[in-house]
């Protein structure tokens, strides 16, 4: 089971399928016992997604933190503050580690994708201001990706056909959605 928190803060859970950060793109089996969502699953693109909290089952986790101090700052402001514990692993569209928040919680496993991140800092001190002070998510921030629409059609493209290989998609359906996405340029 795993959480997939998205750049405005709505949240899915469910079944990953094929996450992996080495890929642009994923697919979830959305999990929902009430049956109000009308969703069964989601093909979720890595660049739409702020973070993706994963299970810990099956990991020895140590009771205190012992690792690097390290803030997350995230392209809207949000900083994510903690001790990671062990190696944080670099992927292709992003990075996963282990982090110990900096308040008492339970440790996270998290993937985070490239595209929401400013950067990882290393630090010696957590910020020691004010809650209200220290970075917060800001409303400037334009969660869509502008900057660079070829390369996002090239992803799509490329999620297309692995899905068509992959049996998900028809013929007709992939020749009909790659139509519409040579459309946009």
């Amino acid at each position: 089971m795993v959480k997939v928190r998205f750049f405005d803060d709505e949240t899915l859970e469910g079944s990953a399928q094929d996450l992996d950060l080495d890929e642009p793109d994923f697919l979830l089996e959305i999990d929902d016992p009430s049956g109000l969502e009308n969703s069964e699953m989601a093909w979720i693109p890595l660049s739409a997604v702020k973070m993706v909290e994963l299970p810990i089952e099956g990991q020895t986790v140590e009771a205190e933190p012992h690792g690097r101090k390290v803030a997350i700052r995230f392209l809207d402001g949000e900083v994510l503050r903690g001790h990671s514990a062990g190696e944080i692993k670099r992927h292709r569209f992003g990075l996963a580690l282990l982090l110990f928040p900096e308040t008492n919680g339970p440790p996270k496993r998290l993937a985070v994708p490239f595209s929401a991140i400013k950067a990882l800092f290393y630090v010696r001190e957590f910020d020691g201001r004010m809650d209200e002070e220290q970075g917060l998510p800001g409303d400037g921030y334009l969660a869509r990706r502008t900057m660079a629409p070829l390369l996002d059609v090239l992803e799509e493209m490329d999620a297309l056909s692995r899905l068509h290989r992959g049996g998900l998609l028809t013929d007709a359906e992939f020749e009909s959605k790659r139509s519409q996405l040579l459309e946009v340029l």
